[in-house]
C-alpha cells in the first residue's frame, strides 16, 4: 500500500528546494539518490528480488539476528532493513513512482511469481528445522510462557506459510487493474493520433491502415471506393 501512494514523488513535491547556490537540500539529496548509479543496480529487478529473499535467509539463519536482538538500534535497524527491502521489491512490481527502469506488466508477473516460492520455501524451512535459531537470544529471555521454543519457531513458520499468500493474490490483483488501465490508456492514446491523422506515429499509422481495409471488406460488394467510381 505504501508503494502505491507515490512516495518518491509526494517527498519530492512536499520537500523545500535548496537555496540557490548553497548546499543541497533533503530534495536535491533524494533526487541525486533516485538518479544515482547505485539506485540503478539495486532496483533491478533481480537485485530486488534477491535482496528481498536473500535478506531473511541471511539474518535469520546467520548470528545476525542474535546480534541484532541484542541491542534495541540493531533490533530496530533489522526492522528498517526489512521494510527498505519490501519497498524495493513492491515498487519494482506495482510502484507508481518513475524510475531508471520500469518492466512491462508481464514481466513484472513475472517477477512476483518467480520469487513468491522462495518466501514459502523459508517459511517451510522454519517449520522443519530442527535447531533453533538464535538459541541463545531465546535462552536469555527465560520466557516461561514458553515450554518448547522448538514448537513456538514452528508456529511462526506456520503463520509465515499461511499469510503469506494474501499480500501475493492483493498484488496480483493490484498488478491486474494497472495492467487493464495501462492497455486502456494506451488505446486512448493511439485513437486520437489516428484521429488527428499523425503520420509520424508508425502504429497509428497502421492501426489506420487496419481499420481502412476492416471498413472496406464490409463495404458491399456491388459498391465501389468513390475513387473508383
Amino acid at each position: 500500500m505504501l508503494v502505491l501512494g507515490a512516495p518518491a514523488t509526494l517527498a519530492l513535491r512536499a520537500l523545500p528546494g535548496a537555496p540557490r547556490g548553497g548546499p543541497d537540500g533533503p530534495r536535491e539529496m533524494l533526487m541525486k539518490l533516485l538518479h544515482s548509479r547505485y539506485f540503478k543496480v539495486i532496483s533491478h529487478p533481480v537485485v530486488a528480488g534477491v535482496l528481498f529473499i536473500g535478506s531473511a535467509f541471511a539474518v535469520y539463519y546467520t548470528s545476525f539476528f542474535a546480534t541484532l536482538m541484542r541491542s534495541h538500534l540493531g533490533h530496530t535497524a533489522m526492522l528498517v532493513h526489512f521494510l527498505a527491502v519490501g519497498l524495493l521489491f513492491f515498487w519494482v512490481v506495482i510502484g507508481i513512482d518513475p524510475g531508471p527502469r520500469r518492466l512491462p506488466h508481464l514481466g513484472r508477473l513475472f517477477v512476483l511469481i518467480l520469487t513468491m516460492p522462495f518466501h514459502s520455501w523459508f517459511s517451510i524451512s522454519l517449520m522443519s528445522s530442527t535447531a533453533l535459531i538464535g538459541e541463545d537470544w531465546w535462552s536469555a529471555l527465560d520466557r516461561p510462557w514458553v515450554a518448547y521454543a522448538l514448537d513456538d519457531q514452528y508456529n511462526a513458520g506456520a503463520i509465515a506459510w499461511a499469510t503469506g499468500d494474501i499480500p501475493v493474490l492483493i498484488t496480483t490483483i493490484i498488478l491486474t487493474v494497472q495492467w487493464i488501465r495501462s492497455d486502456s490508456r494506451e488505446a486512448r492514446r493511439i485513437d486520437r493520433r489516428i484521429d488527428r491523422g499523425d503520420a509520424n506515429d508508425p502504429l497509428a499509422a497502421y492501426n489506420a491502415y487496419l481499420a481502412n481495409l476492416h471498413a472496406r471488406d464490409r463495404r458491399p460488394a456491388n459498391s465501389r471506393p468513390p475513387e473508383e467510381s
